[in-house]
């Protein structure tokens, strides 16, 4: 059959192209996506940033929400199931992104997904299995102080769930407009605090934190923002490192050694079990623990998508969160 899908052809260039996929083989599933998030692996390789890994062009995606409508043999899912999608083995094989009208799944790794009335876009299940992965790895202990450094899209899924638990407090640390409003109005059965980082502290330190916090999480990326981080931790508490830096640069490795600092890189690939990530974020997501209606700011068809992916790079227009729509509603 022929479908359409989005492809990373140069640096800053997408373009939309028909390709012929297979029929869905012995346990694989035929899935119809109606929307696929754009990450900020996306926002990476669109920039030309991957360009190392794999050379343009290629198609990937792969934060899709989808229903079943096709089943190769052995596999029985019922047509229109909704599923999640997991990230393909092998980027750019037909069939395999998600930014595309079809996508060709091992349907062991299809996530289901509840019937309700939470809108694809705003069940973003990847991002949000990365997160509890995040608090899986190290939760929050009893009377902590927690700072989270970065509460954009990621951050304020971290803020929702963080805020949730049985923090003494939380700081959150950020400077973007938009950031700061959802912080402001998240609600939180923990103190919250926010520090806007583009003030100048009055004596050096915001509010006394240097070294304050028992748990600090990293959500920026950038390098500013680690280095911010890393000077929050109290000798002997933990850092996480949420953010996905893609460049390298110099830290001072002797200094986490003399604080005793438990340090987690929180990527899937630390995991113990993503799957069950999923599943967890999807039943928050579900029950309305995690919210994401309004840090999903940019939908549009994939005709838009260049736009919407020029905001996500620049951070314009409000962008939090962009998603492409697949399926017309």
């Amino acid at each position: 059959m022929k479908a359409k899908s989005l492809w990373y052809t140069s640096p800053r260039q997408i373009e939309l192209r028909t390709v012929d996929l297979p029929e869905p083989g012995p346990g694989e599933a035929l899935v119809e996506v109606s929307v696929c998030g754009i990450c900020t692996w996306d926002l990476f390789i669109y920039s030309g940033g991957f360009q190392g890994h794999r050379p343009f062009p290629f198609c990937f995606g792969h934060e899709g929400i989808g229903r079943v409508v096709a089943c190769g043999p052995g596999v029985m899912l019922p047509e229109g199931q909704r599923v999640a999608l997991r990230e393909a083995g092998q980027i750019g094989a037909p069939g395999t992104g998600h930014m595309a009208e079809y996508s060709i799944q091992h349907a062991a790794s299809l996530i289901l997904l509840p019937e309700d009335e939470i809108p694809d876009h705003e069940f973003m299940i990847e991002p949000a299995s990365c997160c509890v992965n995040a608090l899986n790895i190290s939760p929050v202990r009893p009377g902590e102080r927690v700072a989270l450094v970065g509460a954009g899209y990621m951050g304020g899924i971290l803020l929702q769930l963080i805020g949730a638990g049985p923090a003494r407090e939380v700081i959150v640390f950020e400077r973007r407009d938009e950031a700061i409003a959802h912080a402001e109005s998240c609600h939180c059965d923990t103190p919250l605090r926010i520090v806007d980082t583009r003030e100048k502290p009055a004596s050096g330190t915001w509010l006394e934190t240097e070294g304050a916090f028992d748990l600090v999480v990293e959500a920026t990326g950038v390098e500013t923002g680690f280095r911010l981080a890393d000077s929050l931790v109290r000798r002997g508490g933990r850092f996480v490192i949420f953010g996905w830096h893609h460049h390298p640069y110099e830290f001072d490795f002797g200094s986490w050694h003399e604080r005793g600092l438990t340090v987690h890189n929180s990527s899937p690939a630390e995991s113990w079990d993503m799957t069950r990530c999923f599943e967890q974020a999807g039943s928050l997501i579900h029950c309305g623990r995690i919210d994401q209606s309004d840090l999903v700011t940019h939908v549009g068809r994939p005709e838009s998508a260049r736009g919407i992916y020029e905001h996500g790079l620049a951070k314009t227009d409000g962008y939090i969160k962009g998603v492409i729509r697949w399926r017309k509603p």
